[in-house]
């Protein structure tokens, strides 16, 4: 995606109010290039799971100014491979502006980030080298972070050089609980919790809380609850950088917490001391995973020994920082350039995508999944209407669910996930709102009718938007949004934007490792009464007996999602549970769009940590309600 320029080629999405990022960007060896994003409610340019990515001349900005609403990243590659990132600008973010997170083959060069809560981040990712890049007026000029809970435990070997950072004494703006709210305004450089980091030759000047700052993610005084997750950064070096006016004016929690202990200013070059006892060796830290610095001028130095720091040994003057930089002069062994891979070639005959968008009928009429009146939604002869246990919240619109399987093709039962299916499978799920939800005679107002189609290489889905006259459904790859009123189960009148998603949008709930997937048929979900069989049969087992299901174990070995409004039908944390695997889980799993949170919310998953008990916020923006945890 090639602009003129990012002054000349602007995409604005000021007055955003549907979404969150500006792009979303999830296949591989692609350029974007000479162009601005600016004023995206969420993210800038976000890049998931993507091997090949190259940004050039790309400017994010939020164009008035640092603000708690801006998104939280401007340029955000995540879970990515082979990432350059280059001569770009990243203005605003109320996170970071440029932010790399959990990803493998990364040089960021040449690039300027000011006003940005952090101006550079480099997260969990392995084998990055941070040039030639200016960090002004941020909060944080640059940060090298390990998180814990995420699919990609530990970091390192990165190496920062040459890079300008200096005067970030900007007040931070970040939501409260973010990870990032934490730091320090008036940062220069800041390490924390990851190994292998090589800094030199940057200048680091005129910060006012911290030059550089070498961490354990202790500090944080959050969970971690990951036992892989190695919480205290080793082999660290620092040298041959220019180090000047740093710490004169501490500020934030962190400044205020340690300028008593330390002075009333900070050292240019502060450490927090903590070691990992495993590693001791005759009591003392193998030379090659030390946090060493030389030739850095004439630099001022603390390990304020964070395990000492404690209220009583303050009070009885036992505490008293370490202030003697000898102990920690020397080099170790310089890291490697970071070399790229050759990105992925093209696609021989192109996107097989746009192939099947073109050839989609417009009109959902074409699919002859209803009988009669379109309107009526009463399904053909060879359409199977289905209900489920707990469904999808859609702003309290009603919904009718349809299968269509191809003739003497039935579907395959799995314990797990959803059924599998043959090709030519059609599911379908039209939105409509009653007019009156205490008196369903009143009629409704048809949405929209979804449309997931399994061809040979793949499930695509379709949105469908009703006409004025309820007649007929037409083909909207763009989303759009309409506005409706109704009278709800209460006798009030309520009214709202409606919002029909884009075809890109589709793709972000239904991922699975990329791939399109259907959501809600799954065996535990459809394991309830059919809607029209009698003596309450089971749907499956009505299924069964039609042959349109096969694979089937005895009915009471197959499992019951609980309806989440049914006490009946399970604890209250079992209903919760389940109404978050309907709502959440199609996104928060292992292999969803949001797995890089390391919220996992699917029912099957056991560890309290992975589906929120004590468990640190990553990348949550206003997310985390404010809290640490």
């Amino acid at each position: 995606i090639r602009g003129a320029g990012p002054d000349k080629t602007i995409l604005s999405f000021r007055g955003q109010d549907v979404g969150s990022e500006g792009l979303v960007a999830t296949g591989n060896g692609f350029t974007i290039e000479n162009l601005a994003v600016e004023d995206s409610v969420g993210n800038g340019i976000k890049t998931l799971g993507s091997q090949g990515v190259v940004f050039r001349k790309v400017r994010v900005e939020w164009t008035g100014g640092p603000d708690p609403d801006n998104g939280a990243y401007g340029l955000y590659p995540v879970q990515c491979q082979d990432v350059l990132i280059e001569d770009c600008t990243a203005i605003g973010a109320s996170d970071a502006g440029i932010y790399v997170g959990q990803s493998e083959r990364v040089i960021v060069r040449r690039c300027r980030a000011t006003w940005n809560v952090a101006g550079i981040e480099i997260e969990n990712t392995l084998d990055a080298d941070v040039y030639d890049n200016v960090a002004t007026g941020n909060t944080g000029g640059l940060l090298v972070f390990d998180l814990p809970g995420l699919q990609m435990k530990n970091g390192g070997r990165v190496r920062v050089y040459d890079n300008q950072l200096v005067d970030n004494n900007l007040k931070n703006f970040a939501p409260p609980g973010n990870m990032v709210a934490t730091v320090p305004p008036g940062t220069g450089l800041m390490i924390m919790a990851t190994d292998h980091v090589e800094a030199f030759k940057n200048t680091i000047s005129n910060n006012g809380t911290l030059g550089v700052c070498v961490v354990s993610f202790l500090i944080t005084q959050r969970p971690t609850n990951d036992p892989e997750f190695d919480p205290i950064p080793e082999a660290i070096s620092i040298h041959d950088n220019t180090i000047t006016g740093n710490g004169l004016k501490p500020g934030g929690e962190f400044g205020q917490t340690f300028a008593a202990v330390l002075g009333g200013k900070f050292p240019q070059l502060l450490y927090d001391g903590v070691v990992n006892p495993a590693r001791l060796q005759d009591g003392a830290v193998p030379a090659e995973y030390q946090v060493k610095y030389e030739n850095n001028g004439d630099v001022s130095f603390a390990n304020f020994h964070l395990s000492d720091l404690t209220p009583a040994n303050i009070a009885t003057g036992k505490y008293k920082p370490e202030t003697d930089l000898a102990p920690y002069t020397g080099k170790l062994a310089p890291l490697s350039l970071v070399k790229l891979r050759e990105r992925p070639a093209p696609q021989p005959n192109g996107n097989p995508a746009v192939a099947v968008y073109r050839k989609t009928p417009r009109e959902l009429s074409a699919w002859k999944l209803f009988a009669g009146q379109m309107s009526a939604q009463e399904p053909a002869a060879n359409v199977i209407p289905y209900e489920l246990n707990t469904p999808l919240f859609s702003d309290y619109t009603a919904k009718r669910r349809f299968i269509r399987l191809p003739e003497g093709s039935p579907m395959s039962y799995t314990a797990t996930g959803v059924f599998d299916f043959p090709v030519g499978t059609v599911i379908a799920k039209t939105f409509s709102y009653p007019h009156d939800m205490r008196s369903p005679e009143a009629g409704e107002l048809l949405l929209e009718t979804r449309i997931e189609h399994r061809n040979e290489d793949g499930w695509y889905g379709f949105t469908y938007l009703w006409n004025e006259e309820q007649t007929e459904a037409y083909l909207s790859l763009g989303g759009g949004q309409r506005d409706v009123s109704w009278i709800h189960t209460d006798g009030s009148k309520r009214s709202l934007t409606y919002s029909f998603p884009n075809a890109n949008q589709c793709i972000s709930c239904h991922s699975r490792s990329g791939k399109f997937v259907p959501i809600g048929p799954t065996a535990r979900n459809m394991n309830r009464p059919h809607p029209t069989a009698s003596a309450g049969k089971s749907q499956l087992v009505h299924w069964e007996d039609q042959h349109w299901l096969t694979g089937l174990p005895p009915h009471a070995d197959v499992a019951v999602l609980p309806r989440f409004d049914d006490p009946a039908t399970g604890s209250v944390t079992d209903r919760a549970r389940a109404w978050m695997q309907a709502n959440c889980a199609h996104c928060h799993n292992s292999e969803g769009s949001a797995r890089t949170s390391g919220l996992d919310l699917s029912y099957d998953q056991t560890d309290p940590a992975k589906f929120g008990v004590w468990k640190s916020p990553v990348a949550t923006g206003r997310g985390s309600g404010g809290r640490k945890f």
